[in-house]
């Protein structure tokens, strides 16, 4: 098999560790609202102390001061990011609600119980309704993503909650989303979480859910991340949660480990070959992937 662009930088020297830039929150809050700019997210002028007062009042939760931060400086309005100013107070409190009403319908749906609350009870719906009503809220960010709104600290993890009630740890703060996943500009900041904090009810549901991909799980690497920007992606284009599942599954008795390396290029090859065939470009592929199959391998594939 032809050596692809990750065999290479594997077996390239370490690389460095990340810089770590020293920004205030509000530093850091105008850079990132710069480079979602460049990325032609709309940005309007960002919330008042009043309007935040009145938005927690009415929807009874705090925004966390990291978030809290971002919005005073600017106010995110592009398609799939929630308009604090603009969106009534009943479609705010349906976007609020949609993680704990997902995660319900699925209880009803059929199993719902992490490994770590022990045995599940016969009828677990009464009982996840309660820790629903004791969980801290989450916050809506960007189309499913959310943060909680507690602990009031800096630093929450940002979790995925899907319309099927699945729950995913996303990130480990709200830089790290950001950075990650919709502006890539921005530098790491002094004050960017290191580990996910863990937060009642959310991180136990999202360290013990069941039929996980693949390649989720404790330490994702760089290649986790690459394929993790490619589901977005895939998300983005309209693909459903079913049909990228199917996309990126593996045989249970054919699980790869990430400190396989020569097995995993080879398996983000296959995926870049089945994206070309599927009519993505070489330079989506590459972006999403940071490697594509040679045209030999295309054609034989």
């Amino acid at each position: 098999m032809a050596t692809g662009t990750l065999d290479h930088k594997a077996k390239s020297k370490p690389p460095r560790p990340k810089k770590r830039i020293c920004f205030s929150f509000a530093a850091y809050a105008s850079d990132l609202l710069n480079c979602l700019k460049a990325s032609k997210v709309v940005i309007d002028e960002g919330l008042s102390d009043a309007e935040f007062s009145n938005i927690e009042s009415k929807l009874k939760f705090s925004f966390p001061p990291d978030l809290r931060a971002i919005l005073q400086q600017g106010l995110p309005v592009s398609q799939g990011f929630p308009n604090w100013r603009s969106s009534s107070t009943q479609q705010l409190q349906i976007l609020l609600n949609l993680p704990a009403s997902s995660i319900l319908r699925r209880v009803s749906n059929g199993p719902f119980w992490p490994p770590s609350w022990g045995p599940a009870p016969p009828d677990p719906t009464r009982l996840i309704a309660r820790l629903l009503h004791d969980a801290p809220p989450l916050v809506p960010i960007y189309r499913h993503c959310y943060i909680p709104s507690s602990p009031d600290a800096a630093g929450n993890p940002v979790f995925y909650v899907d319309n099927e009630g699945d729950v995913r740890l996303l990130s480990f703060d709200v830089a790290g989303f950001f950075r990650e996943f919709l502006a890539r500009g921005p530098e790491e900041p002094v004050w960017a979480a290191k580990e996910a904090r863990r937060v009642r009810f959310w991180s136990e549901v999202a360290n013990g859910r069941c039929g996980g991909w693949w390649w989720w799980g404790g330490e994702k690497g760089e290649l986790g991340g690459c394929l993790e920007r490619l589901v977005w992606k895939l998300r983005e284009g309209g693909w459903t949660e079913e049909e990228i599942g199917e996309m990126m599954a593996v045989e249970e008795e054919n699980k790869l480990k990430f400190n396989d390396k020569e097995a995993m290029a080879w398996h983000v090859r296959v995926l870049s070959l089945v994206l070309l065939r599927g009519g993505w470009n070489r330079e989506d592929v590459v972006y999403s992937l940071g490697v594509v199959a040679h045209q030999d391998q295309l054609n034989a594939f």
